[in-house]
C-alpha cells in the first residue's frame, strides 16, 4: 500500500489540504505523497509554512516545478494566485536566510489557493532532520481548514538517550513524555508525545493520521494493540525508503 492509498479515504472531498508536522521523515513523507498523487494524474501543490529544505540540493532528481512569491511571506493582499502547471508545483515565499532553505508562505493564503488545486501538501514546522520533536509555543503553522494533518515520528529513536542529537527541542519533550535527560526513548514515551495536549497534534482539530517511520531501524516494532492506544484516525507503521512504505495500518479511530 502506497501513502496516498491509506491517507486519502480521510480526506471526505476535494480540494484538500494536508498539513505535515513531527519528525523523522517528515518532508520525505510530503514529497513521497506528492509523486503519488502526481502519478495518478492529480494537480499538486508543495508549500510550507515555516521553512523547507531547498530540493534542489537535495540528493534525487527534482520534483516539480519552483515558483517564488515574495508577497506571500506576508499575509495575503488582493492579488492574482498561481495557477497549476505541468507536474508538480512548489510555492515559496523566497530563499531563505538559512543556506539551503525555502521560506515559505504566510499561512492565511492557502484557502485562497484551495480551488486550484486538487491537493495543498503543506510542511507546518521544523525538526532540524532528528527523528522526534516537541513541537514550541508557536508551533505548528497549520493553515485554515486543514482537512487532514499528518504527524510522523521516527521509530529509530526507541531506545537511544534523550538528548539533542536524537532529539527536536529536548527539554520540551522531557516535560511533555517524563522522559529524564540521557535515559532511554521507550514506547511509551512515545505515546505520551502523541497523546499529550501539547505533543505531536498540539493544537489540531482536524482528523489525524500518524505515520510511525524508519520501522525498519526500530528495535522492536509495536503489536497491533500497541498502535490502538495513540491518538489519531489512522496510524500507519511504515519505512518511506521502500517500494510499499506502509507495513501495516491501524484505524481505530481517536480515543479520548
Amino acid at each position: 500500500m502506497n501513502l496516498a492509498e491509506a491517507l486519502l479515504p480521510l480526506i471526505p472531498s476535494l480540494p484538500g489540504v494536508l498539513a505535515f508536522v513531527g519528525a523523522g521523515g517528515k518532508t520525505s513523507a510530503l514529497f513521497r505523497l506528492a509523486r503519488e498523487l502526481d502519478a495518478a494524474g492529480r494537480s499538486v501543490l508543495v508549500t510550507t509554512t515555516t521553512h523547507l529544505a531547498d530540493p534542489r540540493v537535495e540528493p534525487g532528481p527534482f520534483p516539480g516545478e519552483l515558483v517564488f512569491r515574495p508577497e506571500m511571506e506576508f499575509p495575503r493582499s488582493p492579488g492574482s494566485l498561481p495557477g497549476p502547471g505541468p507536474g508538480l508545483t512548489l510555492l515559496f515565499a523566497r530563499e531563505a536566510d538559512a543556506p539551503g532553505k525555502l521560506k515559505g508562505i504566510h499561512p492565511s493564503w492557502i484557502p485562497g489557493l484551495r480551488p486550484v488545486w486538487d491537493f495543498i501538501l503543506v510542511e507546518a514546522d521544523g525538526s532540524k532532520r532528528l527523528p522526534v520533536k516537541a513541537p514550541a509555543s508557536h508551533e505548528p503553522v497549520l493553515p485554515p481548514d486543514t482537512d487532514l494533518v499528518v504527524g510522523l515520528v521516527g521509530l529509530d529513536c526507541l531506545g537511544r538517550p534523550m538528548d539533542g542529537r536524537t532529539v527536536h527541542r529536548p527539554d520540551l519533550f522531557a516535560r511533555i513524555t517524563g522522559c529524564k535527560p540521557g535515559a532511554p526513548i521507550a514506547w511509551e514515551h512515545l505515546v505520551a508525545l502523541v497523546r499529550h495536549p501539547e505533543g505531536l497534534f498540539k493544537g489540531v482539530q482536524a482528523p489525524r493520521a500518524l505515520l510511525l517511520n524508519k520501522a525498519d531501524a526500530a528495535p522492536f516494532l509495536p503489536s497491533p494493540s500497541q498502535l490502538r492506544v495513540l491518538a489519531a484516525e489512522l496510524v500507519l507503521l511504515c519505512t518511506l525508503e521502500s517500494s510499499d512504505p506502509v507495513l501495516l495500518s491501524s484505524r481505530a479511530g481517536r480515543p479520548g
